[in-house]
């Protein structure tokens, strides 16, 4: 069958980024997809890649019961034009990734029997993935753990995947190449702080109260941060401000985040499904803080899969302190060989092949044409 493959979703980089990943193997592989994003989501540079990419204006589910009416019409509108595009592109197989960006599109296709394909990132499924799965042809998931979250009515329809990355996520990078990149080739150690698409204002404060409550235990430490764009200038004036010991490198958001991947001995990180199968595919010990207003505290069930696993060490948001995280982060840099264990471990959870994976299989099973 000859025909465009949508991929739709948004509202944070967790589901934009995979299906950036899958749009990318599709284009190399000479089929026709196009990504589907809110308009809101303009905002991620990653987007810049994308040749054949279309934002519209999708609703958002608000809680209070008295804009459900406003929120149905805007659903309405946004179903139509939906339909409208499946249409006239000749759309013959959906992606949902995830996030309210997502559901009129796979209502659409449902409505124009058009095969329904989901993609679940984190070990609790989405609203989305919940409200579809029996619908859908094929639900990729990254995590095994998120079969018991699901009907058993469906197991079979269930494929642990994994989570598709972008090819440049895993361009394999030298180290040495990767230090000089940042100026840090004489430090020892190297730290990545990583918040997710957005940063995370808690890490930042957590580096920033580290670096200055324990300045000398950072000597001849490299630290890769990224701040995020809201918190960059904050804290760059923050620090010019106070003396440390370490080499820093400090940024909004590290576009070439492979460099990053590569320099760094250990992350610390929030506990989102992208940045986690990010660092397995490079094998990097991390030190995770869920973020804790996550819905169903999906975070946190992501890193207990890490912990489990032996591959990260995990901090409650409530107790990510200078004074708790410290010691915990300077003891596992000491000890090569911890770290080279939980690299390994890291590794394991891996699925590098995600992307293909999953385009192999919507192929076959819609025999696309190209």
């Amino acid at each position: 069958m000859k025909g465009t493959v949508l991929i739709s979703g948004g509202g944070t980089g967790g589901h934009i980024m995979p299906g950036i990943a899958l749009y990318e193997e599709f284009k190399s592989r000479g089929y026709n997809p196009i990504l589907l994003v809110g308009t809101d989501d303009v905002k991620f540079s990653s987007l810049n890649t994308v040749e054949n990419l279309q934002t519209y204006n999708a609703p958002t589910m608000w809680k209070n019961i008295f804009n459900l009416p406003t929120f149905a019409i805007r659903f309405i509108v946004a179903l139509t034009w939906t339909m409208r595009f499946i249409t006239k592109n000749n759309v013959v197989a959906v992606i949902g990734m995830g996030g309210y960006v997502s559901a009129p599109s796979l209502v659409a296709a449902l409505l124009k029997k058009i095969p329904v394909y989901l993609c679940e990132q984190n070990v609790v499924p989405g609203m989305v993935t919940s409200f579809f799965a029996k619908r859908a042809k094929a639900i990729f998931t990254t995590f095994e753990a998120t079969t018991t979250y699901l009907d058993i009515e469906i197991a079979h329809s269930i494929i642990h995947a994994g989570n598709p990355l972008r090819k440049h996520v895993l361009k394999q990078v030298e180290k040495e190449a990767a230090l000089k990149r940042f100026n840090m080739m004489h430090c020892k150690k190297v730290i990545l702080v990583i918040g997710g698409s957005q940063g995370a204002l808690k890490l930042n404060e957590l580096m920033y109260d580290m670096l200055t409550q324990f300045p000398e235990s950072f000597t001849d430490t490299g630290i890769i941060w990224s701040t995020g764009t809201y918190s960059y200038e904050q804290f760059k004036e923050k620090l010019q401000n106070v003396t440390h010991r370490a080499s820093i490198f400090l940024a909004p958001y590290i576009l070439d985040v492979e460099n990053s991947y590569a320099a760094c001995d250990i992350a610390i990180s929030r506990a989102g499904a992208g940045v986690l199968m990010e660092l397995a595919a490079w094998g990097i010990p991390s030190l995770l803080i869920p973020y804790p207003y996550a819905a169903k505290d999906h975070q946190k069930k992501n890193a207990l899969e890490f912990v489990k696993a032996g591959a990260a060490e995990l901090v409650e948001n409530s107790e990510a302190t200078a004074k708790n995280v410290a010691p915990l982060l300077f003891d596992l840099l000491d000890n090569e060989t911890l770290l080279a264990r939980m690299s390994a471990k890291a590794k394991s959870l891996a699925r590098i092949n995600a992307a293909q994976d999953i385009v192999n299989f919507i192929a076959k099973d819609c025999e696309l044409k190209k």
